[in-house]
């Protein structure tokens, strides 16, 4: 008898287990799938959801609204929703503000069977729109609803909810036919402009002594054209020297002023008088190139202290680098001073020799720089094409094309390397997304395309010239499509799980 028993037992639990298990298939066979709508407008975004609709039972409408000024949710407005069908029929809803931000809760009961359309008027402080859902279908009854046709194969759809995208920076743009011009893709570098740049070297050989040096600028200070950079002390031979001129100046001066006074009181000749003032001038042109630098420790009628030599800026511009250090010996021609107007600087693209062609009629440029995601161009930096090269780099077979652009906020480096593109003449109409939608899928161009409210697509893509931001696109994605511009990371890393994360249901 006690063997029995666990037999019995496992008959039971059998019999029960078979009976939910038809329960749950017999419940399954009769469940009706919904329907979804998702519609864009000028101002807002819509994706309703709500059930199979039959005549005399209430239905809960799930409107999700998005205001497109930022993607964000509509959290205050009246909602109203006005359905008619063909004979006249009609039902209204209001609901005075969003249950949920961005979720407004109409629940409706038809009294009619047959096709609806729908006007949803959004009326509040934040936005104001009509949108207008045509074919909504009401049944008589639920065996009127036919049964969902087996979906066929298509392709894999990233859920992405609603309260996910309304959480994070998140834009979308529809594919669109644009004015794009062809460009040439080539490596270039930040150089600084030739007139703008100098290196200035030791005019003479010194000493660059501490005590004499005090205001010594630092790198990274602007300097004015003039400026004193460095006191250089010659040596004892160059100090002779420096002497010697300025003695010889004084005394031809001098003598040109005794001369002038002789003159005027006729004790000598006309031609004395030209002699000695053709003596001074040579004597003070000499005098003049030097004095420029050197500063002698007195007037000109000093005995005259040991003179130093003032290093002067020969531009005006930023201190670069420094090359040396105080109480070093220089000699004439070293290097001491990097300096640099950053205002204005060169574009230099390296043109594939094969594209040579071309970009002969270059009309401009667009590049990005390292440290730098935004892309900047060349006409919106007040930029020229100042010269296309006439010789070809033996190594890398390229040639090399300047612009010349302006510097905002310093932000472009001397010594930068650039992604270039330089656009060409010709003019293309064809279809094009922003570049920033565009991700690379070990080396396959991709973009995440919004399907419906809550689904998007991962799309290969076949892609082809590039300008002002945008890319053409010549497969892939379809005219009117909506690609995500922002966000698209969050929704590469959705399309990695198929979970939901953990607070980020629906709040339906």
């Amino acid at each position: 008898m006690l063997r029995s028993l666990p037999f019995a037992f496992c008959l039971l639990l059998f019999a029960l287990l078979q009976g939910c298990q038809s329960r749950t298939e017999t419940t399954t066979e009769h469940e009706h799938e919904g329907a979804s709508v998702t519609l864009w407008t000028e101002k807002t975004e819509l994706f309703m959801e709500y059930p199979a609709l039959i005549v005399g039972q209430e239905a809960a409408f799930a409107v999700h609204l998005s205001d497109l000024k930022d993607f964000k949710p509509v959290t205050q407005g009246r909602l109203t929703c006005v359905f008619k069908n063909a004979g006249g029929g009609e039902i209204n809803f209001i609901a005075e503000s969003p249950s949920y931000p961005g979720i407004f809760r109409p629940i409706m009961k038809f009294s009619e069977a047959g096709v609806y359309d729908l006007q949803l008027r959004l009326e509040g402080q934040q936005v104001e729109d009509i949108i207008q859902v045509a074919g909504v279908r009401v049944y008589a009854n639920e065996s009127e609803i036919p049964h969902e046709a087996e979906a066929a194969a298509s392709e894999e759809l990233i859920t992405f909810l609603k309260e996910q995208q309304w959480k994070i920076d998140f834009r979308t743009e529809p594919a669109q036919t644009r004015k794009l011009s062809g460009s040439v893709k080539a490596v270039g570098e930040i150089l600084p402009k030739a007139q703008w740049h100098a290196e200035v070297p030791a005019l003479v050989n010194g000493v660059i002594l501490a005590d004499q040096n005090a205001n010594l600028p630092s790198v990274g200070a602007w300097v004015q054209k003039g400026t004193v950079l460095a006191v250089i002390s010659p040596p004892a031979n160059t100090e002779a020297g420096l002497n010697n001129v300025r003695n010889e100046y004084l005394l031809a001066k001098a003598e040109f002023e005794r001369a002038q006074r002789l003159f005027e009181k006729q004790a000598i000749s006309q031609r004395r008088l030209d002699e000695a003032k053709l003596r001074f001038e040579a004597k003070r042109a000499g005098y003049d190139v030097i004095a420029q630098q050197v500063d002698f420790g007195g007037s000109e009628n000093d005995g005259g202290d040991t003179p130093h030599f003032h290093l002067k800026a020969p531009i005006a511009g930023v201190i670069e680098e420094i090359h040396f250090h105080l109480g070093e010996t220089v000699e004439t021609g070293e290097k001491l001073f990097t300096i640099s107007n950053p205002k204005r600087v060169w574009l230099k693209a390296n043109i594939p020799l094969a594209l040579l062609a071309r970009v002969q009629a270059a009309t401009g440029a667009s590049f990005k720089v390292e440290g730098y995601e935004q892309e900047f161009r060349v006409d919106q930096l007040n930029g020229k094409l100042i010269s296309a090269g006439s010789m070809v780099d033996e190594k890398s077979r390229t040639v090399p094309t300047l612009f010349e652009i302006d510097n905002p906020e310093n932000k472009l480096k001397i010594g930068m390397f650039a992604e270039v593109a330089v656009q060409t003449s010709k003019v293309e109409e064809t279809l094009a997304i922003p570049a920033n939608a565009i991700f690379d899928d070990s080396g396959t161009p991709v973009a995440y395309v919004h399907i419906e409210g809550e689904a998007f697509a991962k799309r290969n893509l076949q892609t082809g010239i590039a300008d002002r931001g945008f890319t053409q696109i010549l497969g892939g994605i379809a005219e009117g499509e909506r690609v995500v511009t922002v966000g698209g990371y969050q929704v590469r890393l959705a399309s990695l799980s198929t979970s939901v994360p953990v607070g980020h249901g629906h709040e339906h």
